[in-house]
């Protein structure tokens, strides 16, 4: 659905006013008629930083294994020259879609639905960024965040990225426990991702030279 952008109130209710308050950070063209839902306002990497990660991987073809409403896509559609963003919810794909015609890199862009273990296979590119569920904003209520608690599982995301792709980034909670990444036996790089001040989030990095 089309929100009404003009209104300080959050349409979805008090749960998620203090995203709706920082709407121009996650799209800067926000009230251009960006399409949004509940989950993609808390979800949704902020426009500056997604840029951040874009030019960090520094792909040509780039794959967004999760695409959710566009702010990951646009960014790397903005950098890169051809991206490929996977997702199941038709809905949310949709938004996707509708948003990158805003920004205008639409034809940069092959949006899929479908299942991310599955359609990534099908696709030769230099890199893949990883953004699964982390269960929504109660994730924080855990004492530390493991691979297993995305949704899809990460282990088996970065299974699959790892064998098929030179470069792997994902993005994880600030309570993300890193010993999880020890058996895997690859270097990386972290990129602490700043929110008003504080660490927000991360994104890890491997196979960047």
């Amino acid at each position: 659905m089309v929100m009404k952008h003009n209104k300080n109130k959050c349409p979805f209710g008090l749960k998620t006013q203090r995203y709706w308050d920082r709407r121009y950070d996650l799209f800067s063209r926000f009230d251009e008629g960006i399409k949004i839902d509940e989950v993609g306002l808390y979800s949704v990497t902020p426009e500056k930083i997604a840029l951040e990660q874009a030019e960090k991987m520094n792909c040509k073809i780039i794959i967004d294994g999760f695409g959710g409403v566009g702010g990951n896509t646009i960014a790397f559609a903005r950098i890169c020259d051809k991206v490929f963003a996977i997702k199941k919810n038709k809905a949310r794909l949709e938004m996707a879609r509708h948003n990158a015609e805003l920004y205008g890199v639409e034809n940069k862009i092959i949006f899929i639905l479908g299942d991310f273990f599955v359609e990534a296979l099908k696709i030769k590119a230099d890199g893949v960024f990883i953004d699964p569920d982390w269960g929504g904003p109660e994730y924080k209520k855990l004492e530390s965040f493991k691979l297993n608690n995305f949704s899809p599982n990460g282990n088996k995301i970065l299974e699959l990225s790892f064998k098929h792709f030179p470069k792997v980034a994902l993005k994880v909670p600030d309570l993300f426990d890193f010993s999880e990444l020890e058996k895997y036996k690859r270097q990386y790089e972290t990129q602490d991702n700043i929110i008003n001040g504080k660490v927000g989030f991360r994104t890890v990095y491997f196979g960047l030279k």
